[in-house]
């Protein structure tokens, strides 16, 4: 989906709208949250059981869905910007 800078300004304008998609943002970092947790606790296992493939998989699953989870974050300061420069 692409939007056009009166999309951008449009959400901008309306409170609701903002915090519509601020909630919308706030969910998917929960579930890379829940996502990173569970790929922490299977890495951990992993190493306990010293497997090495199954650790290596955990670990970039892990940083992968971490990343995201900030990406999300960082794209919340990015809307808080905009609402605040129209």
């Amino acid at each position: 989906m692409t939007t056009s800078p009166s999309d951008g300004a449009a959400l901008a304008a309306n409170p609701s709208a903002v915090a519509a998609a601020n909630g919308f943002t706030f969910t998917a970092i929960e579930e890379a949250a829940d996502k990173a947790a569970s790929y922490a606790r299977s890495a951990a296992e992993a190493a306990w059981r010293g497997d090495r493939l199954i650790l290596g998989v955990h670990l970039a699953q892990l940083r992968l869905t971490t990343i995201e989870a900030i990406r999300l974050f960082k794209s919340l300061d990015a809307e808080a910007a905009e609402s605040r420069a129209a």
